[in-house]
Parts: structure tokens; C-alpha cells; sequence
């Protein structure tokens, strides 16, 4: 029996035991996919991690890299931020390639205070030219902020306002700050 064949007669038998009242539902889900959406949108935090685990499990999934960083986002959003780094570390193993993923790592270290580990990530996904070069700058001026250089901390926020104009976050940081000419007072 041809396998198309097959299938059609399994599904042929399938509707014919079916009742006719009855609705039969058929679906796939994705779980790789589902990783990424509860990385992307931060919802439904506890099953993405469930898919992004069910994802990893799949010794032959591609882009192992990408997933461990989704998880590692879902992980940092669920405050397991022990778990999390561990997902960004393996998945900049896997592919050191990532510059998102050091975008990532870079705010997992700002938020345990170690900020010149994330400086040195932050620093190498400027090199790599990640996707997300708008938080890069934002993060980098997260650093310098924290540690007192105020003056490069505007300046990357006005970066990464200007890459992105609707980034609420840097917007935000910049109110904070004023700005004075330092030229000769007028005469």
C-alpha cells in the first residue's frame, strides 16, 4: 500500500467511526515556534518553557543556538536568572555567531552587576552587527550609567533613539538628563 494511499485510508476510517455530531479537531504544534513566541511577546511564560524544553529534547532540532537563547529569555523573564545564563552561555557555545545573544547576556549581567562582563557582550555584538543594535546601545548606556560616565551614557541612548525612534526605554533615560553647552560663557 502506497503511503498517501494508507493515509487516506486511515483517514477514511477515522470519519466513518466518527459521529456525524461530533467535531474532530486536528492540529500540530510547534514547540520551537511556541519558544520563540513566549520569548518574543514574554506571555505565557510557564508553557513556553515547557515547549522550549520539548523543543531542546529533539537531539536533531536545528538552530540549537536560537532556542537556548529563547529559553534563556523566558528563563530571565520567569527571574530564574541562574537558568538563564546557563542557557546563554551553551548557546554562545553552540554559536558564538549569535550577536542578539550577547545582546541578551549583556542584560542578564547589567542586572546582576557585573557590568564589565556585559560591556565586553555588549561590545561584541556591535562587532558581529546583531539585529537588535538598538538595545546594544541602550544596554551599553545602561553600563555606563551605573558606573558614572553619564556623558557616554546619553549619547548611546540618543543612539539607540535614533536607530529606533519609538524605543520607549531610552526615551525614558534621556528625560532624566540636561544638557549644557561647555563653551565660553556669552560675552
Amino acid at each position: 500500500m502506497t503511503r498517501p494511499f494508507a493515509f487516506a485510508a486511515i483517514a477514511a476510517a477515522v470519519f466513518a467511526a466518527t459521529p456525524a455530531h461530533a467535531v474532530m479537531m486536528i492540529y500540530n504544534v510547534d514547540p520551537s515556534a511556541q519558544c520563540s513566541q513566549a520569548a518574543r511577546d514574554i506571555t505565557n511564560l510557564k508553557s513556553g518553557l515547557d515547549y522550549c524544553d520539548e523543543a531542546l529534547r529533539d537531539d536533531v532540532m536545528p538552530h540549537r543556538g536560537e532556542l537556548l537563547i529563547n529559553r534563556g529569555i523566558v528563563k530571565f523573564a520567569m527571574d530564574d536568572k541562574k537558568g538563564a545564563l546557563a542557557d546563554f552561555n551553551a548557546a554562545l557555545i553552540v554559536n558564538p555567531q549569535l550577536g542578539d545573544g550577547y545582546i541578551n547576556r549583556a542584560a542578564l549581567l547589567i542586572s546582576l552587576g557585573r557590568y564589565p562582563e556585559a560591556r565586553g557582550d555588549v561590545e561584541r555584538a556591535l562587532q558581529l552587527g546583531a539585529v537588535n543594535i538598538p538595545v546594544a546601545y541602550y544596554n551599553r548606556g545602561v553600563i555606563e550609567d551605573e558606573t558614572g560616565d553619564y556623558q557616554a551614557a546619553y549619547r548611546d541612548y540618543k543612539q539607540a533613539l535614533a536607530l529606533k525612534p519609538d524605543y520607549a526605554a531610552a526615551a525614558r533615560e534621556l528625560l532624566r538628563f540636561k544638557v549644557r553647552s561647555t563653551g565660553a560663557p556669552p560675552g
